[in-house]
């Protein structure tokens, strides 16, 4: 594979330019949320696929010239060129590489000599002519037998009033993602967050509450009102949620259904990539998602700022976190800290997270009442977990738990719990451990807790609840 940066429109214009003639394969082009496929065989374009839908068009070359100008218009992404591809699908074209970028070089001059009467692309337009009423610009160039004979009339006609823009259409990834902010950077010392997390879960609500300061960053994520993952992954968590920050600010922000679990993982998911970005090429890791349409999020950290993008089937969306959740289409980046790919939905973090919590309660009663026998015990059974670790007298998680050691932690603290009984009774074991658990009990109600142990003998009705 050939691979690089595409940092400008000459950069694009010089790849496509620059393929030998007796050379074939398929040229991977990435410019900000645009993906195109060429298929070529010895300096002739055979077929296309790209992330813009072009199933319905008319004329395919068109649409390929379309799209190929629009890589043009402040280029900046990636390309590579590879001898196989796993993609399907490619729509069918017949046309010398030369003729394309001369084609598509004049359509984008075009374009941009009538954006001052369109503003945008992204265009739909009125008129009493069925050819442009309730078309777009991609529809009515598509749809045409000559592409640049087209939009000169199209051209005239704005001028003359004959054709008039009906509508801006929106390309946005937070749009599709479905953010929206209900309440934004509210005081968190001013808010009553167990209220505001109660009422949330009444409402059925999906998205997430994001708590953020200087130093602290704490996401609550909910889908149809259960709450499924906290950011960040430590048993602390309990504790931020008692705490009031004075120069915290909390918000709300909706997202949509069929986003929330894979946007979550950016925050409670398990990377299989996680890496400082000197050591990743971040152009082959979008390229190969796309032509692969394989499913993942990519999160990258530049300093406080976060970019996260969405790759679902094909399709390309972001978004981007400094001061508040925005729209994204930067992908190139002279310089990055961190990159982190997910590929796996962890479906659920908060059952774990409480089990540590309660062993770290246990752990104190043991301390205690001086058992020395179950704490070698407990200390013992935490190192067969290499995930966990205790520092600073507190059982902690470094990464995301599996399902398997979800349960080993759920079977420590029974194992472990049952061993405490044996020394100091049931009575005394429980009114002990309720103490401890005490002053978290709203917070407690509200999370949606594995009822496992509710239904055992070893404990009350009411000790969790």
């Amino acid at each position: 594979m050939i691979s690089g940066d595409l940092k400008n429109p000459q950069d694009l214009l010089e790849v496509l330019s620059g393929i030998p003639q007796t050379k074939s394969g398929y040229l991977n082009l990435l410019s900000k949320n645009i993906f195109l496929s060429l298929k070529i065989t010895k300096s002739t374009v055979e077929g296309f696929f790209s992330n813009i839908e072009t199933d319905k068009v008319k004329n395919p070359l068109n649409a390929l010239i379309f799209i190929l100008s629009e890589l043009l218009y402040e280029t900046e992404g990636y390309f590579s060129f590879e001898e196989e591809t796993a993609i399907s699908g490619f729509r069918e074209v017949k046309e010398d590489i030369e003729s394309l970028v001369i084609k598509s070089t004049i359509l984008r001059r075009e374009i941009d000599e009538i954006l001052p009467l369109i503003i945008t692309t992204n265009v739909e337009f009125k008129s009493e002519l069925p050819e442009y009423n309730k078309k777009t610009l991609f529809e009515v160039l598509t749809n045409a037998d000559d592409v640049l004979e087209k939009l000169r009339e199209l051209k005239k006609f704005l001028e003359e009033g004959k054709v008039e823009i009906s509508e801006i259409k929106k390309v946005e990834s937070i749009e599709e993602i479905g953010i929206d902010y209900i309440l934004e950077s509210v005081e968190y010392k001013r808010i009553n967050l167990l209220k505001i997390l109660e009422s949330l879960k009444v409402s059925n609500f999906t998205g997430f509450v994001e708590i953020e300061g200087k130093e602290k960053e704490i996401y609550t994520f909910f889908k149809n009102g259960e709450i499924f993952g906290i950011y960040p992954v430590s048993v602390e968590i309990f504790d931020y949620f008692m705490e009031f920050y004075g120069d915290f600010k909390a918000s709300i922000i909706k997202l949509n259904g069929d986003f929330i679990d894979t946007f979550a993982q950016a925050f409670i998911g398990k990377p299989i990539i996680a890496s400082e970005s000197k050591y990743i090429s971040l152009g082959k890791l979008f390229l190969t998602l796309l032509s692969l349409k394989e499913n993942g999020i990519v999160k990258i950290v530049n300093g406080k700022e976060n970019y996260i993008y969405v790759f679902r089937e094909g399709k390309l969306l972001s978004a981007k976190k400094t001061d508040r959740w925005d729209d994204n289409w930067r992908i190139l980046f002279p310089k990055t800290d961190y990159i982190f790919l997910f590929k796996d939905i962890y479906v659920a973090n908060v059952n774990y997270l409480f089990y540590l919590f309660l062993l770290n309660k246990l752990k104190n009663l043991i301390v205690k009442y001086s058992l020395f026998d179950e704490l070698n015990q407990l200390i013992f059974k935490i190192a067969e977990i290499p995930s966990l670790y205790i520092k600073n007298g507190r059982i902690n998680t470094i990464k995301v738990l599996s399902k398997k050691e979800e349960k080993e932690l759920l079977k420590i603290f029974i194992t472990i719990s049952e061993k405490v009984i044996e020394k100091i009774g049931k009575e005394t074991f429980e009114r002990e451990l309720e103490e401890e658990v005490k002053p978290y009990k709203d917070i407690l109600k509200i999370l949606n807790l594995s009822s496992e142990l509710y239904t055992r003998e070893e404990f009350s009705d009411n000790l969790f609840k």
